[in-house]
This record gives C-alpha cells, sequence and structure tokens, in this order.
C-alpha cells in the first residue's frame, strides 16, 4: 500500500516511488522537495547535506517540461527567500512554506536559509535539469574516458539514411549470389529492396537473439528450406488416406436415414474438394499448407459436432482429432521467413553500426546503450565502478520526473547507478509518476519498467492524493467510473490484477480540492459526465460521422446559451467561449471528422496532435512542386506543375489560359526566374517569403479557405525547416531531393518536424490524447471513446510481448495466442489513454457511447473498448442490452448522467452566430521609415580576420560574439616562431606550458579556465577543493591526460608576480573578468587606427597592415580581466601563442614581435580606450589617467618563466586615447 506523501517529512535519500495521480500537484512537488534539498532541511529524513542546483539531477522528457520545471523551481526559490527574509509572506494555502519557515529560528538560522535559497535561485542557469538523452549525451561527454566514447563523435537524429544503405549492401552481397529455388525463397519475403529496408526500420532497434546473423543467406535458405520440408514430410505422412478414410466415413453417415447432419453445413460438394485438397497436398512434397478453406474448422471434433443437425450426436473416428492435431501443428510450423528475417536484421545492424563509426555518428538508441553498457561492470570493469563513482559525485540526488514514460534501458541507467532496489542512504533517488498515465508506447516507454521499480521499491511507495485541478463532481464521476472495474471480480481497472489478487496497477480514488466556479446553463448545473449512447449496431466509419455531428451540434448549442458558462458564489458570471472546450481524439481521421463538422456550423478549430508530420501535409507535396520549378525555372513540365497545385491555388479558367497563352505563361515564367535568383542570392527561406507575397496567397487563403490558417502556418513551418537544411547541402537540388524525402517519409522525424498550432485565437481544440497529456481544458468531449484498433495478424509484422516480469520476447510467427495476448496488452494501454481524457477536464465531459460492429457482427464490440470494458467488463452485450446495463452501473452517482445520444433524424446543422460586432481594423499606414543598411557590429576579430599572420575563426561574422570572445591564434599561424631545441634545456623543453598542444582549442580550453578561476578569486594554489574542480573540469572537457599539467600550469601563471603590476594574480583583492564593453562608431576607418597605433605604439616596429574596412555601428569586446591594485585599473589579456621551445624564446623582443605580428596593439588601445571611458564615467572629476590607470598587460601563459614572466606591458599613450576618443565621438560613453 502506498502511504499519502508529506512533502516536510518525505526522506530525501534512498529510493522512493511517488505515484501522482492527474492533477495532483506533481510540478508543485517536486520544486517543494527542490527547497528541501536545497537547504538540507528534514533532520534524519532530509539527505546528508545542503545541496546546490547543480548536484540536484531533475530529469524530465520533453524540452518544453524542462523548461517549465526549470522556471518554476526557480520561481519558487525566490518566494521562498523572500518569504524567509520576512519581505513576503506565504500564499494563505501554502502551509508548506508556513511550516519550512517555522522550522529555522529567526535571527541567523533564517537568513541563512534565505541566503541559500537566494543563491540557489541566481545558479539555476547551472542546474542540472536536462532531459533524459540530453544528460545522457552529456554524461558521455564529460567521462568520455571512462565511458568508452569519442570525443568527435556526432549525434543524429535521422539514422534513416543510413540504415537504407545498409539494407542496400545486405541486398548486394547477400541476394545477388543467389539464383533459383533459393533465390524465389528470398523474394518471397523481401519482392524488393524497399521490402528489405522497411523490414529491416522494424527489426533493428528489436533485441535479436543471439545466435542470429552468422553464414551466408544462401546457405541459411538451403537449411532451412531442408528443415521445412522434413518437418512437413513428417507431418504429411499417411495423409493421403487418412483423407479417403474420412470422405469414406462421411459419405456413409450422409447415406444414412436419416441422415445425422444438416446438409447446408456438410454440403457433398464442399466436403468432397476440401478432402481432395487435404489428399493432394499430402501427396505433393512442396506443398506448404493445404488450401482448406472452411475445412480447417468444419473437420475438427467441434466442427463436425456442429455440423450436426438439432439435438443430434454422432461418434467421431480418430482421424478427426488427428486433423485438428495436424493443424494445430501446422499452425506452429515456423515458416522459412522468420529465420531469414532475423538474418538480415542482425547483418544490417552490424553494418548500420559500421556505417556509425565510419562516419563518426551515432544516435539516440546508441547514445542510452553506450551509457547503460558504460555503467555495466560486467562489460566496463573497473571503468564502470569508477565512472558511477564520479556520477554519483556529480548527482547525488535525482528526481526523474514521468518516471512511468521510461524505456527499459533508462530504467537500467538509473538502476545501475542509484541502486534502486538497495535504498543506499549517501544517495537519493525519487522516481515521480504515474502508470495509469503511462500511454507512449510508440516512442519506447515501457510500464513493465515502472512495474519493476515498483516491485524493487516495495514499502516506499508514496502517493499525490488530492486533485487540484477538477471539481469535486468530476472527480467524484471518474473515481465512480474506474472504481467500478476495480472493485468487481476480474483484472481490475487497468486489467493488471493477477488470480492471487496481486495487483501492481490499482486504481486509488483521489479527494478533490474543488474549484470556486462551477459549470451552468439555461438548464441548471450540468453534470461532470455526460455519457451519450447510440445503441444502433453501426460500422466505424457511420458511426463517427454521426458522433462527430453530434458532438459539433452540443458545442454549438452550449455556445449559444447566455446561461452557459462559469458561475461562482458571490462573484462574476463568465460566459462559455469557443476557446474553453476541448475535442480529443485518436486518429487523424477522428479529427478530420470532427473539424468537418465544426466547420458546416461556422465554429473555427485548431488540430493539435504530437504525431502528426508537417512533412505529411498537402503543402509539403506542393512545395516539393514549387522548389523543383523554382530551381528550374527553364522547364516547362516543372513550371506547369508547380503552377496547378492546390497551395498556388489557380482556378481552371486561370489554368486554361496559362496552357493556352504563350504570353501569359512567359509572365509567370518570369516569376520562376525572379524567385530563383532570390534563392541563390538570398535563400530558400527569403524565396518562399518572396513566393507568399508575389502570389498574395495569405491574403487569398486567410480570408477565403476555411483551412487557410493551417495551409499558411504550414508553409512558414517548411520554409523554416527547409532554410534549417539548407545551412548542410549544397545547391538547390541537394535541397529538392532532401525535402523529396522527407515527403517520402525516408527520414526519421524529430519534435521540430511535429505540426505546429495555426493559431491561439479564441479557437475549439481538438487534440489528440497523447498531446492533451499534461494540461487541461474546462470542457472535454470524448465523441469516439468507444472506438479502438485491435491487433490483428494481417498487417502486423513481428510482436515484442513481456512476460510476468516484463522480460519482452520478439515474436515474427505469429499464433492466435500471440495476437491475443498483443490486443490485451492494446487495451490495457487505451485503458490507460482513457483515464487520460477523463482527468483533462476541470468542469465536465462529454462522452459518446456506440454500439460498433466488425462486419457483419450481431453484436457490439464495446468490450473490446476501454470505455466498454470499464462499464461491462470483457463480456458481450447486445445492442438492446446496453442502456440497462450501463445504468445499472452509472445510476449510484449523481454526476453522471446516461443519456441516449441524439437521433440523426432530427439532428440540425446550427451555425453559431456571432456575438456582437468584430472589432474594426485599423486603417494601414504607409510605411516611410528609413535605416542605416551599413550599420553593423565590428570588433578587433573583426578588424584583424583577414591578416596573414593572425586569423583566429575564419568564417565567423563580425557581430558573433564568439568571434570576439576567442582570439587565440590558430594552429598555424606565421607570427607564431619555433626556436632551435639547442636553446633549451631538455627541463625547460619538459615544462608543461611547452609540451601543451597548440592552436585555438587548446587557447580557448585554457581561456576558459582561467575565465573561471578569475570568479573564484584566482584561489587555485590555496584551495584544494578548487584543484580537485580543475581536474575535473579538464576530463570533462576533454583533457584528462593533461590535467596535472593544466593544474600546475595555472598554478605558476596565478603565483608568478606581474612585473608591471607587482602582484600576482592570485593577490589581486578587485577583478573583473570577461568585462563586456561597445562603443558607438561612427564611420570609423581601419586605416585611421592603424595610423595612430604605428605612430604611438611598439616603437614603429614593423607590422601587418590593417585590411581596408569601415566601422559604422558599434564596436565591441570581452577584456578578459580588469583589475585594480595600488589605486591603479589595468587591463589584462592572456595569450596561448607558441613562440618556441623554451623559456628564452618569450624574452621581450619576442614577446613584442608577436605583438606587432597579430596586431595586439590595436586590441590593446581598443580595451584601454573603453576602461579610460569607464573610469571617466564613473570617476568623474576625480580620475586622473596618469595616475590611475596603469595601461594594458598581455600575458603570454607559454613564457611564464621567460625573462619578462610573459608579460608585455603597454602603457596608456594619452595622445592615443584622445584621438581614437575623438574619432570614435568623444561626448558619447562606453557602455560596459
Amino acid at each position: 500500500m502506498s502511504e499519502h506523501l508529506d512533502p516536510l517529512t518525505l526522506p530525501l535519500w534512498g529510493s522512493r516511488l511517488i505515484e501522482a495521480s492527474a492533477g495532483t500537484g506533481k510540478t508543485w512537488t517536486i520544486a517543494a522537495l527542490y527547497l528541501r534539498l536545497v537547504l538540507g532541511h528534514g533532520a534524519d529524513a532530509g539527505y546528508l547535506r545542503p545541496l546546490v542546483p547543480s548536484e540536484i539531477l531533475v530529469m524530465t522528457f520533453t524540452r518544453a517540461a524542462t523548461r517549465e520545471l526549470s522556471d518554476r523551481i526557480r520561481a519558487r526559490l525566490l518566494q521562498a527567500a523572500r518569504c524567509f527574509r520576512g519581505e513576503a509572506v506565504p500564499d494563505d494555502g501554502d502551509a508548506f512554506l508556513r511550516s519550512l519557515i517555522a522550522g529555522y529560528a529567526e535571527g541567523a538560522p533564517r537568513q541563512s536559509a534565505a541566503w541559500r535559497l537566494a543563491m540557489a535561485a541566481e545558479s539555476m542557469d547551472d542546474a542540472a535539469v536536462h532531459t533524459i538523452d540530453a544528460w545522457c549525451q552529456r554524461m558521455l561527454r564529460e567521462h568520455a574516458f571512462d565511458s568508452g566514447c569519442l570525443f568527435d563523435e556526432e549525434l543524429t537524429a535521422n539514422e534513416r539514411a543510413m540504415l537504407d544503405e545498409a539494407a542496400q549492401d545486405y541486398w548486394r552481397q547477400q541476394l545477388y549470389p543467389l539464383s533459383g529455388e533459393v533465390l524465389d525463397a528470398a523474394l518471397s519475403v523481401w519482392p524488393s529492396v524497399d521490402a528489405l529496408a522497411k523490414d529491416a526500420r522494424a527489426l533493428v532497434g528489436q533485441t535479436l537473439p543471439t545466435d542470429v546473423g552468422q553464414g551466408s543467406l544462401g546457405g541459411l535458405i538451403d537449411e532451412t528450406l531442408a528443415a521445412h520440408r522434413a518437418e512437413l514430410a513428417s507431418l504429411k505422412h499417411d495423409w493421403a488416406q487418412r483423407a479417403q478414410a474420412m470422405q469414406g466415413w462421411i459419405d456413409a453417415q450422409m447415406a444414412r436415414k436419416p441422415c445425422p447432419f444438416d446438409g447446408r453445413r456438410m454440403a457433398p460438394r464442399n466436403y468432397t474438394g476440401w478432402l481432395k485438397a487435404l489428399a493432394a497436398w499430402a501427396d505433393d512434397p512442396r506443398a506448404d499448407m493445404p488450401d482448406l478453406k472452411t475445412g480447417r474448422t468444419r473437420f475438427t471434433p467441434e466442427g463436425m459436432q456442429g455440423a450436426l443437425k438439432a439435438g443430434g450426436t454422432i461418434d467421431l473416428p480418430e482421424d478427426f482429432a488427428a486433423f485438428e492435431r495436424l493443424m494445430a501443428a501446422l499452425d506452429a510450423l515456423q515458416p522459412i521467413d522468420s529465420a531469414l528475417r532475423l538474418h538480415a536484421a542482425a547483418q544490417i545492424a552490424r553494418r548500420l553500426a559500421e556505417l556509425k563509426r565510419q562516419s563518426g555518428s551515432f544516435g539516440f538508441a546508441d547514445m542510452l546503450q553506450r551509457l547503460d553498457d558504460a555503467l555495466d561492470p560486467e562489460r566496463n570493469g573497473e571503468a564502470a565502478l569508477r565512472l558511477r563513482t564520479r556520477m554519483l559525485a556529480q548527482y547525488p540526488v535525482a528526481l526523474i520526473d514521468e518516471f512511468q514514460d521510461t524505456s527499459p534501458v533508462q530504467s537500467r541507467i538509473f538502476d545501475r547507478l542509484y541502486r534502486i532496489a538497495a535504498n543506499e542512504p549517501s544517495s537519493g533517488l525519487l522516481l515521480i509518476g504515474d502508470p495509469k498515465q503511462s500511454i507512449y508506447g510508440f516512442r519506447g516507454a515501457d510500464i513493465h519498467s515502472y512495474l519493476q521499480a515498483r516491485r524493487a521499491t516495495e514499502g516506499r511507495h508514496y502517493m499525490l492524493g488530492t486533485n487540484h485541478r477538477s471539481t469535486a463532481s468530476v472527480v467524484a464521476a471518474v473515481n465512480h467510473l474506474l472504481a467500478h472495474p476495480e472493485t468487481r471480480d476480474g483484472e481490475g481497472a487497468f486489467m493488471y490484477r493477477g488470480g492471487t489478487g496481486d495487483n501492481p496497477l490499482p486504481f486509488a480514488p483521489v479527494e478533490a480540492r474543488g474549484r470556486k466556479e462551477a459549470f451552468v446553463s439555461g438548464a441548471g448545473a450540468e453534470p461532470a459526465v455526460t455519457l451519450a449512447l447510440d445503441a444502433t449496431l453501426l460500422n466505424a466509419e457511420t458511426s463517427r460521422r454521426h458522433f462527430a455531428a453530434r458532438c459539433a451540434e452540443r458545442i454549438v448549442v452550449l455556445l449559444h446559451d447566455p446561461k452557459a458558462g462559469f458561475a461562482e458564489a458571490g462573484g462574476e458570471f463568465v460566459r462559455l467561449r469557443p476557446a474553453d472546450i476541448a475535442v480529443l481524439v485518436r486518429t487523424g481521421k477522428e479529427a478530420a471528422a470532427v473539424q468537418r463538422e465544426l466547420r458546416r456550423r461556422r465554429v473555427a478549430s485548431v488540430y493539435l496532435s504530437d504525431k502528426d508530420s508537417v512533412f505529411a501535409s498537402p503543402e509539403a507535396q506542393d512545395l516539393l512542386h514549387w522548389l523543383r520549378a523554382v530551381a528550374e525555372p527553364l522547364d516547362v513540365r516543372l513550371a506547369r506543375a508547380a503552377f496547378a497545385t492546390r497551395t498556388v491555388g489557380l482556378s481552371i479558367d486561370e489554368l486554361r489560359v496559362l496552357a493556352r497563352d504563350d504570353e501569359a505563361f512567359d509572365l509567370r515564367s518570369e516569376q520562376l526566374r525572379q524567385l530563383h535568383g532570390i534563392w541563390q542570392q538570398q535563400g530558400v527561406l527569403t524565396m518562399l517569403r518572396r513566393t507568399l507575397h508575389m502570389l498574395q496567397l495569405p491574403t487569398r487563403w486567410v480570408g477565403g479557405a476555411a483551412d487557410g490558417e493551417r495551409r499558411l502556418t504550414n508553409f512558414l513551418h517548411l520554409a523554416e525547416l527547409l532554410q534549417a537544411a539548407s545551412g548542410q547541402l549544397d545547391g538547390e537540388q541537394a535541397l529538392v531531393r532532401w525535402l523529396a524525402d522527407q515527403v517520402r517519409g525516408d527520414a526519421a522525424g524529430g519534435d521540430e518536424q511535429i505540426v505546429r498550432l495555426e493559431s491561439d485565437a479564441d479557437l475549439v481544440k481538438v487534440v489528440t490524447v497523447h498531446k492533451s497529456k499534461g494540461l487541461e481544458y474546462p470542457l472535454v468531449f470524448l465523441p469516439f471513446a468507444s472506438g479502438f484498433r485491435g491487433v490483428k495478424k494481417a498487417g502486423t509484422s513481428h510482436l515484442n510481448l513481456a512476460d510476468d516480469e516484463g522480460e519482452r520476447t520478439l515474436h515474427l510467427h505469429l499464433s492466435d495466442a500471440h495476437i491475443a495476448e498483443a490486443d490485451k496488452e492494446r487495451q490495457r494501454e487505451d485503458l490507460r489513454l482513457l483515464y487520460v481524457a477523463l482527468t483533462r477536464a476541470r468542469h465536465a465531459v462529454w462522452v459518446g457511447l456506440a454500439a460498433l460492429k466488425e462486419g457483419n457482427a450481431n453484436a457490439p464490440t464495446l468490450h473490446r473498448s476501454a470505455i466498454g470494458y470499464v462499464l461491462g467488463g470483457t463480456d458481450e452485450v447486445l445492442p438492446e442490452q446496453l442502456m440497462t446495463r450501463i445504468q445499472t452501473v452509472v445510476q449510484r452517482c449523481a454526476d453522471i448522467a446516461l443519456v441516449p445520444a441524439d437521433d440523426m433524424a432530427g439532428l440540425g446543422t446550427t451555425p453559431l452566430q456571432p456575438r456582437g460586432e468584430p472589432t474594426a481594423l485599423r486603417e494601414v499606414a504607409a510605411y516611410d521609415a528609413d535605416f542605416d543598411r551599413r550599420w553593423t557590429i565590428g570588433s578587433f576579430s573583426a578588424l584583424v580576420r583577414t591578416l596573414p599572420a593572425a586569423s583566429p575563426l575564419p568564417g565567423v561574422l563580425a557581430s558573433s560574439v564568439a568571434a570576439v570572445r576567442n582570439d587565440e591564434p590558430g594552429d598555424a599561424v606565421a607570427g607564431d616562431t619555433v626556436a632551435s631545441p639547442s636553446r633549451a634545456t631538455v627541463a625547460t623543453i619538459d615544462a608543461p606550458w611547452h609540451r601543451f598542444p597548440r592552436g585555438a582549442f587548446a587557447g580557448n580550453f585554457l581561456h576558459d579556465q582561467l575565465e573561471w578561476l578569475a570568479t573564484e578569486g584566482f584561489d587555485l594554489a590555496a584551495s584544494p577543493e578548487r584543484q580537485q574542480q580543475l581536474l575535473r573540469r579538464c576530463e570533462r572537457q576533454g583533457w584528462a591526460e593533461r590535467a596535472p599539467d593544466v593544474l600546475a600550469w595555472l598554478q605558476r601563471v596565478l603565483q608568478s608576480a606581474l612585473p608591471p603590476v607587482g602582484a600576482s594574480l592570485d593577490a589581486l583583492a578587485f577583478t573583473v573578468p570577461e568585462m563586456e564593453f561597445w562603443l558607438p562608431a561612427q564611420t570609423l576607418g581601419a586605416t585611421q587606427i592603424d595610423t595612430l597605433c604605428r605612430q604611438h605604439l611598439l616603437g614603429g616596429r614593423d607590422r601587418p597592415l590593417l585590411p581596408e574596412r569601415e566601422l559604422h555601428g558599434m564596436l565591441m569586446g570581452f577584456a578578459d580581466i580588469v583589475f585594480e591594485h595600488g589605486g591603479r585599473y589595468w587591463v589584462l589579456d592572456h595569450k596561448s601563442n607558441h613562440l618556441g621551445g623554451s623559456d628564452a624564446d618569450y624574452d621581450h623582443d619576442a614577446l613584442e614581435g608577436a605583438m606587432a605580428a597579430h596586431r595586439y596593439d590595436v586590441q590593446s588601445t581598443i580595451y584601454l580606450l573603453a576602461l579610460h571611458r569607464l573610469l571617466r564615467s564613473r570617476l568623474g572629476a576625480a580620475y586622473d589617467p596618469a595616475m590611475q590607470l596603469g595601461g594594458a598587460v598581455f600575458l603570454f601563459l607559454r613564457g611564464i618563466d621567460g625573462p619578462d614572466h610573459g608579460c608585455y606591458h603597454v602603457p596608456p599613450v594619452l595622445p592615443l586615447l584622445d584621438a581614437l576618443d575623438r574619432l570614435l565621438g568623444a561626448t558619447a560613453e562606453v557602455d560596459a
């Protein structure tokens, strides 16, 4: 049994399972527990020590959820900090925060707690709130050595192309050499390479038997065919004679007077033909299955008894029982395609892995499996234990949100890391979820993973038992509905209760906090749940049309009712609006049916789905035609196809004119030529936006088409995706091929491809149940609750079925028992989907109940649906009995109303009447503004980018912050001279700063560490903890093998006195790392800066000319360190340039040469001017630059033991600064 969770006393160590039913405040609870972890609250129930956000791992499943969680936690921390400081008081209903504050005495304890909370809120940018995939990727990168992963691999979400390539390789290698009967056998399984690739896509991700995929396909076919034929021959033995004996016996019985058999069920022409087919099959060594049609069941003992006349009995020869065993043996006989499919899947999987290694890429499934393997001691040995220790040191406590949606691999990773069953006090793992809402099996979620964790945490289960979303009536109605199957005999509400009474997924009713407002209409208070029953036996298509119409009409009736809305005692009545209504569906067909009926009634709606891809839309197909025409504007055939699309929307008359009038067609072709030029010069996004305006598509769509907003949204969405893809592709035709692949479905879809919401206006929302999870709506309609998609053999290529322990087995040869088991799993998930749908509503739910039939059946299939199981169990119920049976279930709950569905004959199509006049649009104002097209953002990096001696980041725009911050030289720079090794002693050459790798990558790494150390006060030598942090940072950034060198080097850098300053970095009291500045620049020429620097700096030393360019806009930069010492202010910039292999190579002349070669004199001038302006602004008249401006220090890190300790001092030359100040405009001050 689960106990109710108290957020103040819940133990925050060990492993705990928290079951949070819908609407019970799961996110609020996570934020509350987060406060306790930050504070170290709880004594024995708390964690061992207070934690900071970077140590508390919070994981969920979507990026949107991580953003919401992070924002909610930050807001809660800020609110708590203010309340602890006494600046605010907790809300009236926030007993948790009041009790938390009361646990800390006033004065220092409470102020200390407030400080912890405030600091945690400020550091939420570093909080470990991740999706599971993002966290796994981070762990593999940060712990690359222990996990055995490469540094330069790329994560790709689209493996489709490589998998198809692997399948094609298999086809060439394995099928090309085949011929004759062996080839025929292979082609009977895969008629084409596309069929092979499709089958491989279905099986490669499955857990395959370990012994498959060996040898050649031809050898396997020979072996399998021989074994199959031998087994068939054994089964065929004696059946030619048995068929004759059965024929003789039946003939004799039919000749009797009276004949015991019904002549219609045992017609001589039928049974004679069936038995001849059986005998022919037995005599043909190559025949696989006898073509017996109805004879398969007629000749069984049960079938023979069923063919007797009413009341008749007969003793059957043993042949008929043997026939039944023969049919069972034939059904169980493994076809040859199972072995062939497994062989192909295994070899294609290996080839796919090889292709990934060659391309340096990996997929999401690979990423999870790698981390799982890395944490497995059996696979990774001591490194696995070391990795676990380091990861636990990073994240001693984890809160896993939506745990019911984890896959087996994800769940296993958490178990390996936190050892769920061990309940170790040194770490904490809180598994938060609701198994009743486990609905994402199609994404890899496995409820059995949750159930295994539930068993592992036995005795440590907690539940959130109060619903904060819905009215008390809705909660009572849902409780009543789901408690009915839970309390009756059988498998319980969610079909998991076993024969022993054990139920790993029970339904526990929740209490309701309730809502102040109530939903009312002209008829008074509306029932919480309305069940509208149509007991007429109908097929699925007809019933879908009927209930879509009933749902739409009911919505219009409510919207027309002036008294329909939300009333609160003593408060204002709020009338019902379209945006208050959500219609939940399962499929696109259901959504289209509802939207069609809503449009007929002039009700605007919007469709939300988390499955539908924008590439499956009509706009994507039309856009493909359009891109082909624009890419080849002289191709008449492509042009005509493009202009004939629905998206362009030309009328038949317009298309007829284009077909007959060459001049009109030439005008249209000219449009394509113009767009082709725009595509080449400005990109595909600009071209498509120009298409919209050139063809006036937005005006025609939004102004005239019922689905105009949907079409425009899809078009713009596709344009963005095409622009993003164009950055990775070369040329127009490559982009056309990419879009064609997407439209065909040849690429894996990501979240970015899911259709977007076309409008946030006052519209009825048509939402898939999957998309609705986590959302809530005032009114919910479920018009198709009786529908289901049963599992059938036809169209099912394989099944992956779980046993009682949750272990899954792949089945390719599907028996009736397999199909029945899979259909039961389907119904279990349908029950969870029904729970999600029912719990979305705040005030009311309208449910359509239909007596659906399959084929020509006379009984409805309602019992196979989720709602049918809830109301009546697994027994079939005749249509005329449905109303009585359901009434028996619901009559004890006053919050549920069972009503007959509206008669379709009298159902109207009532158009929605507008409420008042629409708001008049303002007149369009003429655009007469002018703007400076030359305005840009410049920097020192931009000024020197094309210098022959320094090219820090080729191709980066001047306005890129990265280009400004990363000014380290590249790997091969002309200004970096290398001296002969003979000038240095062996000891000097062996110094860590000389053997450290060169180049921008290494330089930026060192820059990051010094920036971090500046924020910590440069206390590396005095703090063992900081030293360990530095070593861990080295490991996480891929420099683990150089970590001791980095530590020794940076300690030397920080402790060495800077000759111009007279103090070391770790002795500085006041430092500002990475000071950002912005200087307005009006038509400042680079040559002007160059002339000034040559005149005043480096003693006239020769240096490269600055490229000719003009800065017009803003000049910005980041000074590595600005500090004050002895009353003087300095700028320090550290450089990792390699000037030689010994300390002697870093003398004053060498340093000055590097300053000149890289034009660091220009950098020093700009940075000193920024500091000069800042001091002048802050200090005012008290500022004396001659006394207070120290200058710029360029610290060459590799020369730290050189004659000048790597320091080159650029003193402040006031005439230079004044001259540059005037060029920039002396009245404008620095923005820093």
